[in-house]
């Protein structure tokens, strides 16, 4: 995520079929009429969070109105059927992972394992970022250059956009624009990429004849060379999603209920660009969803906690202060309603209590109540290892929380930009769901 970019890209995408560009409309030619269909969705990646128009759940709404016999998605087969997803920072694997838990429909990756060398290329990978970045102060300049990059894209591309950047409108041209900046090499590599791809759904689909059609999640960047190569092929039958956007502002209103809206609104109240840069994010719409997320679950400790990360986001300490204080004492063992991930939403923890007592520590600081912070982060840093147990960014690489909240103990959290620079640290470890756990210094 923040240095040694080619080793990190490698282990997120030791897996064909991630990347592609905008989707074009006409009826294949070869496909015969009894061929399995399939139908391409272009996903945002981790931008689905800044997308108010193009959330995980107007993904879930195309799902719906695909209505498909089966998914296929860019991870590894045998991590989805253990219901764990290796590119765990990827917000639409989560949506299609519950899609197909919700539906009963069975699920594929685009390929079937990771490599047998991937536990040591990660400890070796975060070896080497350590060794880049051995504290805050070595981080703090590449850090603060992709925080500014990139919290200017999202301001431009989605949040003071003109045009609101829905899939039909990201179809029709976004993605094309976009494509457009693509050099030489770059195409070239996507269209790489885009021949394993299909090379890839042809076997799986093929290999599958009870499923007659075919639901397949790709980003963006590779779903225009992967169409155009379906389109040619005799043995599927291609179907543009465009065909089935009709009607979906009317579904979305269905699937909004509590817990979907509060999946939403957790990327945009607790995430690390908004620490960096919280007026990149649209608050009149983040209010309105709120409110009715407020109309749905009043009472749910996930709505509460999410009001209180908007009051901290407009620095209302005291107001956030008496729901987190309540959510301590009250919570228990509730956990959020939504799927987390790596590095959506930080730290990513299932347990209301848990996230509350953190956040409530916050406050504290702020306000100057530093004995009272300093409690509550030492009990939190009894948890031990189930600090990090569910910060996993991708396959075996790990958010290292646990540093993270030692570093609260040093130096107070203070509220301002420069705490996104604290959430640096990575660490490496083997996933519970791991259906073939490695055995550490062992691979080939």
């Amino acid at each position: 995520m923040h240095g040694l970019t080619s080793v990190f890209v490698a282990l997120v995408f030791a897996l064909v079929g991630v990347t592609g560009a905008a989707s074009q409309e006409r009826d294949p030619p070869h496909a015969p009429s009894t061929a399995p269909e399939v139908v391409i969705i272009p996903t945002l990646g981790n931008d689905h969070q800044f997308n108010l128009d193009y959330t995980v759940v107007h993904l879930m709404v195309v799902l719906d109105a695909i209505s498909p016999d089966a998914l296929v998605m860019a991870d590894y087969t045998e991590w989805l059927h253990a219901d764990c997803i290796w590119g765990a920072t990827q917000p639409e694997r989560h949506a299609a992972l519950a899609f197909a838990r919700e539906k009963a429909v069975p699920i594929w990756g685009t390929v079937t394992r990771p490599p047998t060398a991937a536990y040591d290329q990660s400890v070796e990978w975060a070896r080497r970022y350590h060794e880049m970045y051995p504290d805050v102060e070595a981080f703090r300049q590449d850090a603060r250059t992709q925080l500014d990059r990139n919290t200017a894209r999202i301001a431009r591309e989605y949040t003071f956009n003109p045009q609101p950047q829905t899939l039909e409108r990201l179809i029709e041209s976004g993605f094309a624009a976009r494509a457009a900046e693509w050099t030489s090499a770059q195409r070239d590599a996507i269209a790489s990429a885009a021949h394993q791809t299909v090379d890839s759904l042809i076997q799986i689909i093929t290999s599958n004849p009870q499923h007659r059609r075919w639901a397949v999640i790709l980003q963006w960047q590779g779903t225009l060379e992967v169409e155009e190569l379906l389109r040619r092929s005799q043995k599927v039958r291609y179907r543009a999603v465009s065909q089935f956007l009709a009607g979906t502002d009317r579904a979305f209103e269905n699937r909004t209920d509590a817990k979907h809206l509060a999946w939403v609104l957790s990327g945009v109240l607790d995430e690390w660009y908004g620490m960096w840069a919280p007026q990149i994010f649209p608050g009149e719409r983040i209010a309105r969803l709120l409110g009715r997320l407020k109309e749905l679950a009043p009472d749910d400790p996930t709505t509460q906690f999410t009001e209180a990360r908007w009051l901290m986001r407009n620095r209302d300490w005291e107001g956030a202060e008496s729901i987190l204080a309540r959510l301590v004492e009250d919570a228990g063992d509730a956990r959020f309603t939504f799927p987390l991930n790596g590095k959506w939403i930080r730290p990513p923890w299932t347990s209301v209590r848990d996230k509350s007592k953190l956040n409530l520590a916050f406050v504290y600081d702020v306000q100057g109540e530093r004995d009272k912070a300093l409690t509550l982060y030492a009990e939190l840093l009894e948890l031990g290892d189930r600090l990090n147990t569910e910060a996993r960014a991708v396959g075996y690489i790990y958010d290292d929380i646990r540093h993270v909240i030692e570093s609260y103990t040093r130096v107070p959290y203070t509220g301002l930009p420069e705490e996104a620079y604290r959430h640096f640290p990575e660490t490496t470890g083997i996933p519970a769901c791991d259906p073939q756990p490695p055995t550490p210094g062992n691979q080939s």
